[in-house]
Parts: C-alpha cells; structure tokens; sequence
C-alpha cells in the first residue's frame, strides 16, 4: 500500500474499486448497470460511500504529504474503471459469438447433421468477415461503432438461427450500450481483445465442430 514512504494512489483506487464492483454483485445485483453508476464522474460519493470504514492510518499522513492525493486516486480509479469496463465487454460480446456457437452444436434447433454444417459454414465465413473488419479498424486506430457492431452480430445470428432473433438481438444490444459509453481508445482495446483473445478461439471450435459433422453426414 505504501511507496517510497507514501501510500500508493493507485492502490487505493484498486481497493476502493474492489469495494465497488463488490457492492454491486452483492447488493444491487445488477453488476454493469451499478459500475456504470459508480463513474469517475461520481469520485467524491465513491470515496465518501466506500472509504468510510477503510482503518488505514497511512490515509490521513499521505492526504497530508500532497495537496494533489485525491486528485491522483481518482485519476488511477478512472484508469482502473475504464480497465475493467474494457475487459467486462469485450467478454460478454464473445459471449454472445459462444451462444451461437452453442445454439448450433446443442442442436437446440432441431436441425439435420447437413443443415448444421451449413450454418455453422455460414457463421464460420461472416465470424471470419468480422475478424477482418476489427482488424481494419485497429489497423485504422478508428473503432467500429456500435451500430457496426450489431449489424454484425444480428448478420451472423441469422446465419445461425434461420430468422430474425429478437431476444438475441436485445441481450447484445444491452452489451453494445455499454460499449458505446467508452472513448475511442477503450473501444479499440475492446475490440483488440476479441480479435486476440477470443475469436481465434471460437474459430478453432467451429472448424473442430465442423470436422465432427461433416464425418457424421459422410457416414449416413
């Protein structure tokens, strides 16, 4: 907590944002809504709502060893709000690639093997359109919006589903506004993190899957 004789402000931040994100699960139950709530916008009620009880000794001696404390605390925990906001969505939108993934492979379509293999061909091909499109846009430093975004998702949920899906459509809605809310910059971390971190992935699974099926169909 402390450095060179001081106490860190940016391990203050991470704790106050550890109290934060643990009010949120616990009690309002509504995790991204909450953290949303809790911007840096809103320091003095963060501090004053999750500081109170916090026995630290060291708080009063380094509020007193610089005028600029509070002003470096909050700088960190927007640093850090910012941090987590970018991995809380880039997780949820490959989540909602997964549930595509998984509405074909569970065969909660009531599909046949052939017809599987022909959707999952078709995911395949626009989920590889859309890793080139967030390849585009880091390469351009310039995000994909979010109307870009579920344009994406609803072209690749109809691949999958045969149909408009509504309810899908609004569960990524509800991510993307999220999305919307971060500066340039979150967003192309945002969309760095699906293209490297989770996308190959999901690919990797869909060509596994593919080879499984297209056996299958073989043999019948």
């Amino acid at each position: 907590m402390f450095e060179g004789g001081r106490m860190d402000p940016r391990e203050v931040a991470k704790h106050v944002l550890e109290e934060v994100e643990e009010y949120c699960i616990k009690v309002k139950r509504h995790l991204l809504k909450c953290m949303a709530y809790y911007s840096p916008g809103r320091f003095e009620e963060i501090i004053d709502t999750f500081l109170f009880d916090w026995k630290v000794d060291g708080l009063d001696k380094a509020i007193e060893n610089s005028d600029m404390f509070w002003d470096e605390v909050k700088k960190e925990y927007e640093t850090l709000w910012k941090e987590w906001w970018v991995d809380e969505v880039a997780y949820h939108l490959d989540d909602k690639l997964i549930v595509l993934y998984i509405a074909i492979t569970s065969n909660d379509l009531h599909l046949s093997d052939s017809c599987r293999v022909k959707r999952l061909k078709a995911y395949e091909e626009l989920l590889n359109r859309f890793k080139d499109a967030i390849r585009r846009a880091l390469k351009e430093g310039k995000p994909l919006t979010e109307l870009e975004l579920r344009d994406w998702y609803k072209k690749m949920a109809e691949a999958v589903y045969g149909y408009k899906n509504n309810d899908y459509e609004k569960e990524v809605t509800y991510y993307l506004n999220y999305y919307a809310m971060l500066d340039d910059n979150n967003k192309l971390e945002i969309l760095n993190t699906l293209l490297n971190d989770y996308i190959d992935n999901d690919l990797n699974l869909i060509k596994q899957e593919l080879s499984e099926l297209e056996a299958l169909t073989n043999k019948s």
